[in-house]
Parts: C-alpha cells; sequence; structure tokens
C-alpha cells in the first residue's frame, strides 16, 4: 500500500490515500468500505454512480458471499438520479441494476433512488425527508467532477438540502446511452447530506480529475469548486491515483491512517 499523506490539519484537509495505478485506489478504497461497514450493525451508505465507480462496484462484488451478506444488511440512499425514465440506459436506476443489485452486491428493496415520476420538487422534498428520517449518511461514497462537482452540486451557489439542478450539455453529453431531451435536469442529494455523514470516502482516478482533487485539497474553499466546502470535514478520507494526484504538492507530510 502507498504512503498515506495529511496536508496540514490547519488547512483542513482530508486524509489522502495516493497509489501508483488506478487498480490499486480502488482496490484500497474497497477494503476500507469493508472494513467501515463489518463491524457495526445498520448503517447508512450514500451510493454513487459515473464511470470511476464502475472498477469499485466490480471490486465489491468480488467479495465472499458472507461478506456481501453483509453489505446487504445495511440502507442505500443514491446521491443523485437524472430525471430520465428508469429503464434509460443513462439512468442511475439503470446503472445500479447492471452494477449493484444483478451482481448480488446490494438489495434494491434496501437502497433508495430519487423516483422521477411526478413533480421533481415534491420528490426533493420526500428524498430529503427520508434521509433525515434514518438519522443522515453514516458513510457517503463519493466521486468527484473535472470541475470539482459533487453528486450533481455543480459549481455555483451552495444548496444544503436535496433539489434539482439543470445539467450542463458538457456534463449530459458524458452520458450513455440514446439521445434524450436538453436541457437535461438531475435529482440530487445537497452539501448538507455530505456535511452532516459520520464519514466520507472519495474515490478519483486519472489526470482529468487531477485539478480538481489539488482544488479539494490544497485550494481555497470556494462554490466554484463545491468539493472544497467539505474539506473541513473531520473524517473526509480520498483515494487516488498517481494520475489524480499529479498536481497535490509532493511535500505533504506523512501520518498513519487515522
Amino acid at each position: 500500500m502507498s504512503p498515506v499523506v495529511r496536508a496540514e490539519e490547519q488547512r483542513g484537509c482530508p486524509v489522502v490515500h495516493r497509489f501508483s495505478r488506478p487498480q490499486e485506489a480502488v482496490a484500497a478504497a474497497a477494503a476500507r468500505i469493508l472494513e467501515l461497514t463489518s463491524g457495526r450493525g445498520e448503517m447508512v451508505l450514500g451510493w454513487p454512480t459515473g464511470r470511476t465507480m464502475i472498477p469499485l462496484y466490480d471490486a465489491l462484488a468480488r467479495w465472499a458471499p458472507e461478506e456481501r451478506q453483509k453489505l446487504q444488511r445495511h440502507r442505500g440512499f443514491n446521491l443523485d438520479e437524472l430525471l430520465l425514465p428508469a429503464q434509460h440506459p443513462a439512468s442511475f436506476a439503470a446503472y445500479m441494476e447492471r452494477h449493484a443489485f444483478a451482481p448480488g452486491l446490494l438489495l434494491p428493496s434496501r437502497c433508495d433512488i430519487p423516483r422521477i415520476e411526478g413533480d421533481p420538487l415534491v420528490e426533493c422534498a420526500r428524498y430529503e425527508a427520508a434521509l433525515q428520517q434514518v438519522g443522515g449518511l453514516d458513510l457517503a461514497i463519493l466521486g468527484i467532477g473535472e470541475d470539482g462537482h459533487i453528486a450533481y452540486n455543480l459549481p455555483g451557489p451552495a444548496e444544503a438540502v436535496t433539489h434539482l439542478v439543470e445539467l450542463p450539455d458538457r456534463i449530459a453529453d458524458t452520458l450513455p446511452g440514446p439521445e434524450f431531451p436538453r436541457p437535461l435536469r438531475a435529482i440530487t442529494l445537497g452539501l448538507g447530506a455530505f456535511q452532516q455523514a459520520e464519514r466520507l470516502l472519495l474515490l478519483a482516478t486519472g489526470t482529468a480529475k487531477a485539478t480538481a482533487v489539488q482544488q479539494l485539497v490544497e485550494g481555497p474553499r470556494s462554490t466554484d469548486w463545491p468539493a472544497t466546502l467539505l474539506r473541513s470535514h473531520p473524517r473526509f478520507e480520498v483515494y487516488v491515483d498517481a494520475a489524480a494526484a499529479s498536481q497535490i504538492a509532493p511535500d505533504a507530510r506523512a501520518e498513519p491512517r487515522g
């Protein structure tokens, strides 16, 4: 395993775990999720989507059946969902079916995903209330966008609660499947859900994420880079490969993982 580095406490940065290759970062993140979720009763987990997370779900699905069963006892909330029919290949309901439910990693009955039927503003309120009813997230598993977005909390004024967002075409263009109406909208948990979570675990790989990771670890807190608004979280771990970590200063002091 690579050295673990932490930026200076006064800068309010997360613990950063650097690895040479993306496969190593993914394997370490999966092992940490297993460690954090195995020894407790029912937890509430925040589940991400996106291309970076496919290898993570694959790694988790390779766990022994008894380890997967431990994960299945926990509650799950997806971080966001597109306003697309659930059967559309770009929808996150379809994503979770492919990568989490069909492989037997998670149980659909234990996971909540924003519903696209009906009034999306009513659904935002329902989803926020459902999360608050179970006490919020114990562990939020996060990715990060090239522009620093977390879930679909985009650069600009920060929203604390679940809300409706209009996605720019540059993000919509990255989604798979047949064409869909533009502008594409989504329901996303607000940053408050992550600020109030017990733990945060973020996975980032590839050069495209290097600037966002550098801003998260070393840049000023700014709504221009939404991830930086989570940096002061007291239990925040970041798993990165060498490419994603390439812009972080090399002199961050080494410490064991806490």
